[in-house]
């Protein structure tokens, strides 16, 4: 139990923002629902719902998947804390920034934290640090629920001292949480120290590098001090010997990607949804930027030219990719803006754009509300990634490595994919490409694993796919009507223009002479001429 006066000590105890400073700064505008602190909006809600969402994920993903996921939303959310600290009060000693995120927690009520030792060195960059946490959200509320673990439960404030400590550092550092309330212990206890100090084959490490770092896009980078870039290894290969995913998906168009990161070019990145374009884009982002930049996802739908403006004047020297999905979705004022900073080279010496769509670059060209001053920017070195249905010869040896990258979670069955499956997933349409393919072997996997009738035990056979996807490709014909379709459910295409196309191919394949180009589409010299107005004939 703290006293009165040792819980009055504690507003003003350590460097600044001192708990005072912070609760002081804090606006609660009940006319517009709005509660802030400099400016950066904060919500309150109920601390069991830490639980709840714990116990909907282990039920609906498992226990280690829900822990990458309360890892990462963690992670994020120290890194992000680290980084308001240190812009909403720039002229605060490093040290005191640093040591403000057990401030933070305390501010928030996610739980009071005793340092038990905190040694850091910026200039030498190491660190090592462990603490007591006293009334954490995460175990108190499970002790709340009349329950007890019996492993430590407090994902989430473990995800965010890791990620708040890492951006101080521009490299990864790893807590780990020995001691938890929740498991009948006096109080929660965290050690921290470098990933180079737990050692690289540390299990929460791998976990740490492989699957929560990496999914955020690696760290923002904080300005000045030591520069040491995060570490997250390329693997090439599974602990099953297989080829990583990336790899193999990237395998076509690799030397395409590694000459557009070399050359510090924009990219453009077409094909359709599924086809592995994010995962292009966060190889050209790691080759160019190495893993210590930041790769932000922007949806162009929803961007504003005056955030970009902002953002652009804020970046400063900080490296970092924008990949702007769906280019033909961005309004034409961004548009200018991009293009117009581009030509100029008004631009931050650390960003890089890159540009995703489901459409060709011929098709792209076509559209009117695209400006070719900004379509071209980005499109010197175009890369075009296929879906599934043209990479037939592909399909088994992505359908393994997608197993194998499945399986590297323990909680997973570990199976493996007879010949004869693998011949009928070369048979399967998979028009939904990589996530559907996921969803099959996924499926597949557990099937085999409740199987007892299983000829082969460990072995994914044809008759564990789901029935309803175990349909043969569609004919090229259908694939090209379907993509006229999307092409008008996305407002790209219109059926005069698709007219016009039509009309237009004709006369160009019939070089000019209207006659032959109405008998090639049956139809009278007058209708075609009257139909394809515009268009300039040959004769």
């Amino acid at each position: 139990m703290i006293s009165k006066i040792e819980e009055s000590s504690l507003l003003d105890r350590g460097g600044r923002p001192t708990l005072r400073d912070m609760l002081s700064q804090i606006v609660y505008d009940p006319a517009h629902a709005h509660i802030s602190l400099r400016n950066a909006r904060l919500v309150l809600h109920r601390a069991s719902i830490a639980v709840q969402l714990q116990e909907e994920l282990v039920r609906r993903f498992g226990s280690h998947d829900a822990r990458v996921i309360l890892l990462r939303l963690g992670f994020q959310a120290g890194t992000l804390d680290a980084e308001f600290i240190r812009t909403s009060w720039p002229e605060l000693d490093i040290g005191d920034a640093f040591t403000a995120g057990t401030r933070m927690h305390t501010m928030s009520g996610v739980v009071r934290v005793q340092t038990v030792y905190n040694d850091f060195n910026f200039k030498q960059n190491k660190f090592a640090a462990e603490f007591l946490w006293h009334g954490g959200m995460e175990a108190t509320e499970f002790l709340n629920r009349q329950r007890s673990a019996s492993e430590p439960v407090c994902w989430m404030q473990v995800g965010y001292a890791s990620g708040y400590a890492s951006f101080f550092f521009d490299k990864l550092i790893v807590y780990k949480e020995t001691e938890c309330a929740a498991m009948g212990h006096k109080h929660c206890r965290v050690t921290g120290k470098t990933a180079d100090a737990w050692g690289a084959d540390d299990p929460t490490v791998r976990m740490f590098r492989e699957e929560v770092v990496p999914s955020l896009a690696d760290l923002p980078r904080r300005t000045g001090g030591v520069e040491t870039a995060i570490h997250v290894p390329t693997r090439t290969t599974s602990r099953h010997g297989v080829a990583s995913l990336e790899d193999v998906v990237l395998e076509p168009v690799r030397s395409q990607l590694d000459s557009v990161a070399a050359g510090g070019l924009p990219a453009l990145i077409v094909g359709p949804h599924g086809c592995g374009k994010h995962l292009a884009a966060r190889y050209v982002h790691h080759q160019r930027q190495g893993t210590g930049g930041r790769l932000r996802r922007l949806v162009c739908r929803s961007l504003t030219s005056e955030q970009i403006d902002i953002w652009l004047r804020k970046l400063k020297q900080s490296r970092e990719t924008w990949l702007l999905e769906n280019i033909e979705t961005l309004s034409e004022e961004c548009q200018l803006l991009l293009a117009e900073r581009a030509e100029s080279r008004d631009w931050p010496p650390g960003l890089q754009l890159a540009g995703t769509s489901t459409h060709r670059l011929s098709e792209l060209i076509a559209m009117p509300a695209l400006r070719r001053d900004f379509l071209f920017a980005l499109a010197v070195l175009p890369i075009e990634l296929l879906g599934l249905q043209h990479r037939r010869g592909d399909i088994a040896d992505i359908a393994r490595a997608m197993l194998a990258a499945m399986t590297e979670n323990e909680a997973l069955p570990q199976h493996r994919l007879s010949r004869a499956s693998l011949d009928s997933l070369k048979g399967m349409a998979l028009p939904g490409n990589l996530p559907q393919l996921r969803s099959v072997l996924l499926s597949a996997l557990f099937k085999a694993k409740f199987d007892g009738g299983n000829e082969l035990p460990g072995e994914i056979q044809p008759k564990h796919f789901p029935s309803e996807l175990a349909a043969p490709p569609p004919s090229s014909a259908d694939t090209y009507v379907g993509s006229i379709v999307d092409q008008m459910a996305a407002k790209s295409l219109t059926m005069s223009e698709l007219s016009q196309r039509i009309y237009a191919e004709a006369l160009r394949r019939s070089d000019g002479r209207v006659s032959t180009a109405a008998r090639m589409l049956g139809v009278t010299r007058p209708q075609f001429v009257y139909r394809a107005r515009g268009i300039e004939p040959g004769n």
